[in-house]
């Protein structure tokens, strides 16, 4: 059975309802404070964390909807961040996660571990909305196929 695409349109709708919030993590404060001003100037209230030992603990507020883990922190350290919320407790392990990286070296390594998205410096405004928007549009299954579809060679996003 084929499945039908959602439309630009359908997506907007369910973003305006998502209601979640933008996690920004990145140990450059500078860097940290663009992510985060870029998703609130789509309309994602957006936290910010400078610390990686703070991720998980940021993630106790249950409206966030996504993080953007930056691997200017450290490819271990980035992904021990993405460990730590898929081995998480329930509240927090369905929690959307962007990666975003230097090269695409870790790609597959990321949709292993967990990625709901992967984007590639110098990141591009309008880039990285769009992948925030693809990814909180779908669900939890969605996002674990789409992971899936990555692994066997789908289309980058």
């Amino acid at each position: 059975m084929l499945k039908r695409s959602k439309t630009d349109d359908e997506i907007d709708l369910e973003m305006s309802n998502a209601g979640g919030r933008v996690l920004a993590v990145n140990d450059d404060q500078d860097a940290c404070e663009l992510i985060a001003r870029l998703a609130e100037s789509a309309g994602w209230p957006a936290d910010r964390v400078y610390d990686i030992d703070q991720v998980v603990p940021s993630l106790t507020d249950e409206h966030i909807a996504v993080v953007i883990d930056s691997l200017t922190l450290g490819v271990n350290e980035a992904f021990k961040a993405l460990d730590e919320i898929r081995g998480g407790p329930a509240g927090i392990r369905n929690v959307a996660v962007v990666i975003i990286a230097a090269t695409d070296t870790n790609r597959l390594f990321a949709f292993q571990s967990g990625a709901d998205g992967y984007v590639v410096r110098p990141v591009h405004g309008e880039e990285l909305l769009d992948v925030l928007r693809l990814v909180l549009a779908r669900s939890v299954d969605e996002r674990v196929e789409y992971r899936r579809s990555q692994l066997m060679g789908g289309a980058t996003i």
